[in-house]
C-alpha cells in the first residue's frame, strides 16, 4: 500500500467514518434489543447516550456533509451527503431520552458540545448550498430542514429537564418520607419485598428517560423517524452495481458504497426505538375526555415548556455595565433573546403535536375500540380468574406510588403490571441464586458466642494501638488460620473457601452501606487483598499456607509461627518514621488482626484439658466464622432499605436492582436468623463487630432474647425505627 497523493488515502478515510457509523449502528441496536428484553417499549438509551465519546464518534460519522472538497464533484457523494443528514436525524431521536438523566451542568457542557457540532454540519451544508445550489434544490431543501427540525427539538427538551427533575425530586422525597414516619416497622422478608416493589415503581415511573420518551417531541421524531425508516428501507433494496454506475466515481472510492450501506442499515435500525416511542404517550396511559382533548389541542402549551425561559427572565443577572441607561439596554436586550427563545419553544411545541396528531388521532380511536371489545369480552365471559384478580389487587396496592408529570395522566394498567412483574421476576430469579455452601456454612452456627471467641481480651496490645476490627478482615484472617491447619481433609478446606467466597460477597455489600469510618475502609481494603492471596494461591502476606516446610508441624507451632510473623510485622512498620497508607500499612493492619487472632486460638486451646486435634480446631474455626456471618447478616434488612433509596435520580433504578438482587439471595439466610433477635443492642451499632465484641455474654448464650425488636440509635436521624429479622 503506497500514498503518493492524499486522494490516495481517501478510501481508508471513508472506512474509519464506516467503522464510525458501525459503532453508532450498533449502539442503537443494542438499545433496541435491550428495550424488547426488558419489555420497556419506550426504549431507555443505555448505551448510546449523549456524552463526549458518543458525540465524538457522530462527529467522524458525519465527515461526508462537512467535506467541502467534493462540492463541485460526483452525485454519489452528493448521495452520501444526504444519506449522513437522515442518519444524523435517527441518531438525535435515538439519544434524546438520555438527556434525562443530566445534571444541570451536565447537561448544560453536553448541549454546548452538540450545539457546536450541530452548527458546524449546518454551516458546513449552509456553505455548499450556495456554492453549489443546484445540489440542494428542492428535494434537498427538506435534509436542511430536517437538520434544523432536530437541532430544535432537542434544545427544546434540554430545556425542560430541570424542571422535570424538580419536581419529581419533591414527589419522591414526599413519598419517601410518609415511609419514614412509621413508629415500627417489622423487616419480614414479605414485608422487605413490598418495600423493594414499592421504591421500584417510584423510580421506574419518575425516570426522566420514561418521561422524554412519553413527551410530545418523542413522537413528532418517532414519525418522522418511521418514515425515514421506510424510505431507507425502500432505497437500500434499489442498491446495485447499475444504480452505484449511473451515480459515478468518488474520491472515497470503494468506500462510499460501504458507508452508504451502514447509514442506510443505521437508519433503519435506528428508526425502532424512536417509531415505537411515538406510540408511548397513548399506549402507556389510561386515555380519559380531558386528557384526549388536552392533546389533541395543539395550540395548548403546558407550562414546562416555557417554565425555565420565564425564571430566567425574572432573574436579575448582575452587570458590571456602568450608567442606567447602559444597563437598561442589556437588560432589554437579556429579556428580547429570551422571548424570541420563548416564541420557538412555543413553535417547536406546536409543530411537535402537529406532526403526532395523525397518529394520535388514530392511536385515541383504535383504543377506545379496543377497550370497547374488552368490556364485551368480559361479559361474554364472566369466569372468575384468581390470577388475574391477585394481580389486579397488587396494581392497585402499588398506584399510589405511581409519580407523574403530569397531574392528569393515569398510568395504564398493563405498563404498571409490566413494571411489577420485572422487579418480581427480578427476585425469583435472585432466589434461584440462593448461596448453597454458605448456608451449609451457617448451619454450624446455634448462636452469636463467635462474636466473642474471636478476639480474648487476655491478648496484650503491641504497642499500645488497637487497631479497627471490620467484619470481612477477620472473617478472612479465620480463613487463613483454617487453611494452615495440618491433617485436615482437602475437600473440608474447600467447602470452607466456596462458603467464605459466597459470604464475603454479602459482607462487603453491607460493610460498603454501613462501615463509613475511615479506618474501616483501609481495614476493607486490606481484607480485600488478603482474601486473594488466600482464595487463590494459599497464602497469607506470601507465606504459603500450605508449604511443604510446615509438614510434620503441629497446628500449636504453626499458630506461633503465624503469631511471630505479625509481630515482626507490626514492629517494623511502627519502627518507620513515615507510615503512609500503602501497602505496608495494609500489611500492618493484616497482621495486627492475625497477631490477635492467632493468640486467641491459642488460649482458647489451653483452655482445654488437652490441646485439641486438627479436625476439632478446624470444626470450632469454622463455627465462629459462621457465628461472624450470622451476626453480620443481621445488617441485611437494614442494608436493602438503605439501597432501595438513592440521592441521585439517575441511579434509583440500579440501586434497587442490586438490592433485590441482595434481598432474593438473602431469603433463606432471613429465615436462619428468624429466632435471634438480640435486645438492648441499637441499628447502628449492629453495624460494626467491635460492637458486637464488647455484648456481654449472658445476651450471646442463646442468640435470641425475650425481646423481638432491635431498639433504635438514640443519635440516629431516623431514631423511630425499630428492626426485626423475620
Amino acid at each position: 500500500m503506497s500514498w503518493k497523493t492524499p486522494e490516495d488515502a481517501m478510501p481508508w478515510v471513508g472506512l474509519y467514518v464506516a467503522i464510525a457509523s458501525l459503532v453508532c449502528t450498533l449502539a442503537m441496536a443494542a438499545d433496541a434489543f435491550h428495550g424488547f428484553r426488558q419489555g420497556k417499549l419506550w426504549f431507555p438509551c443505555k448505551l448510546f447516550t449523549l456524552n463526549a465519546a458518543s458525540l465524538t464518534v457522530i462527529a467522524v460519522a458525519m465527515k461526508m456533509p462537512v467535506d467541502l472538497t467534493t462540492i463541485n464533484k460526483y452525485s454519489i457523494d452528493q448521495d452520501a451527503k444526504n444519506t449522513s443528514i437522515i442518519f444524523l436525524f435517527t441518531m438525535l431521536a435515538n439519544f434524546l431520552p438520555s438527556l434525562g438523566l443530566m445534571g444541570d451542568k451536565e447537561l448544560l457542557v453536553n448541549m454546548i458540545a452538540l450545539s457546536i457540532l450541530l452548527i458546524t454540519i449546518l454551516v458546513n451544508v449552509c456553505i455548499q448550498m450556495v456554492t453549489k445550489w443546484y445540489f440542494f434544490g428542492e428535494l434537498n431543501s427538506e435534509f436542511d430542514l430536517l437538520q434544523i427540525l432536530a437541532t430544535v427539538t432537542v434544545f427544546s427538551v434540554a430545556l425542560t429537564v430541570p424542571e422535570s427533575r424538580r419536581i419529581f425530586e419533591l414527589q419522591y422525597k414526599e413519598l419517601h418520607g410518609l415511609s419514614l414516619n412509621h413508629k415500627e416497622i417489622h423487616f419480614s422478608y414479605k414485608e422487605l419485598v413490598h418495600n423493594v416493589k414499592k421504591y421500584w415503581v417510584m423510580a421506574e415511573t419518575s425516570n426522566p428517560q420514561f418521561v422524554i420518551a412519553c413527551s410530545q417531541v418523542s413522537s413528532a421524531l418517532g414519525v418522522v423517524c418511521l418514515y425515514l425508516a421506510g424510505l431507507s428501507a425502500i432505497s437500500l433494496g434499489m442498491r446495485n452495481r447499475t444504480y452505484y454506475a449511473v451515480l459515478g466515481e468518488s474520491d472515497y472510492k470503494w468506500s462510499i458504497k460501504v458507508i452508504d450501506y451502514l447509514q442506510y442499515i443505521g437508519i433503519t435500525v435506528g428508526g425502532i426505538a424512536p417509531g415505537f416511542r411515538c406510540l408511548s404517550l397513548i399506549s402507556h396511559f389510561n386515555l380519559s375526555k380531558k386528557w384526549s382533548t388536552n392533546h389533541i389541542n395543539v395550540f395548548r402549551v403546558e407550562k414546562q415548556w416555557i417554565q425555565i425561559l420565564q425564571k430566567w427572565k425574572r432573574t436579575h443577572v448582575r452587570s458590571n455595565i456602568p450608567g442606567r441607561h447602559s444597563k437598561m439596554v442589556f437588560h432589554r436586550f437579556k429579556n428580547l433573546i429570551l422571548n424570541v427563545c420563548i416564541v420557538l419553544q412555543i413553535l417547536a411545541a406546536v409543530t411537535c403535536k402537529t406532526v403526532c396528531l395523525i397518529p394520535r388521532c388514530f392511536l385515541i380511536i383504535f383504543s377506545y375500540c379496543w377497550h370497547l371489545c374488552k368490556l364485551l369480552l368480559k361479559t361474554c365471559n364472566r369466569k372468575p380468574n384468581a390470577l388475574n384478580d391477585n394481580m389486579n389487587s397488587e396494581v392497585e396496592e402499588y398506584r399510589k406510588y405511581v409519580l407523574l408529570f403530569d397531574e392528569e395522566a393515569v398510568l395504564s394498567k398493563r405498563v404498571l403490571t409490566n413494571i411489577l412483574k420485572s422487579i418480581t421476576k427480578l427476585l425469583q430469579e435472585s432466589e434461584k441464586k440462593e448461596p448453597r455452601n454458605l448456608m451449609k456454612l451457617l448451619k454450624k452456627s446455634t448462636n452469636f458466642n463467635g462474636v466473642v471467641e474471636f478476639d480474648n481480651e487476655r491478648v496484650p496490645l503491641l504497642h499500645g494501638d488497637n487497631a479497627h476490627n471490620c467484619w470481612s478482615l477477620v472473617l478472612v484472617t479465620l480463613t487463613a488460620v483454617a487453611i494452615a491447619l495440618p491433617n485436615v481433609a482437602n475437600t473440608r478446606v474447600m467447602e470452607l473457601l466456596s462458603g467464605m467466597r459466597e459470604g464475603l460477597k454479602i459482607v462487603k455489600r453491607i460493610e460498603e452501606n454501613l462501615n463509613e469510618n475511615c479506618d474501616l475502609v483501609e481495614a476493607r481494603k486490606a481484607s480485600k487483598r488478603l482474601w486473594t492471596e488466600v482464595e487463590v494461591y494459599f497464602k497469607w502476606l506470601q507465606i504459603d499456607l500450605k508449604n511443604k516446610a510446615y509438614k510434620g508441624k503441629t497446628s500449636k507451632e504453626i499458630l506461633r509461627l503465624l503469631g511471630d510473623v505479625a509481630v515482626q510485622n507490626v514492629i517494623q512498620f511502627k519502627s518507620r518514621e513515615s507510615r503512609s497508607l500503602n501497602r505496608s500499612f495494609h500489611k500492618f493492619i493484616a497482621s495486627s488482626s492475625m497477631y490477635r487472632i492467632s493468640e486467641t486460638i491459642q488460649l482458647h486451646c489451653n483452655k482445654q484439658e488437652n490441646w485439641p486435634n486438627d479436625e476439632q480446631l478446624f470444626d470450632w474455626i469454622s463455627t465462629v466464622i459462621a457465628d461472624l456471618l450470622c451476626a453480620c447478616f443481621t445488617n441485611i434488612p437494614r442494608v436493602v432499605t438503605m439501597m432501595c433509596h438513592h440521592d441521585a435520580i439517575e441511579k434509583r433504578e440500579h440501586s434497587i436492582r442490586a438490592a433485590a438482587k441482595l434481598l432474593g439471595k438473602s431469603k433463606n439466610i432471613l429465615s436462619v436468623l428468624e429466632k435471634r433477635q438480640l435486645s438492648n443492642m441499637d441499628v447502628d451499632s449492629m453495624a460494626y463487630i467491635d460492637k458486637w465484641h464488647a455484648l456481654p455474654n449472658s445476651e450471646l448464650i442463646n442468640g435470641c432474647a425475650s425481646s423481638n425488636h432491635v431498639q433504635p440509635a438514640s443519635a440516629s436521624t431516623n431514631g423511630s425505627l425499630i428492626v426485626t429479622v423475620m
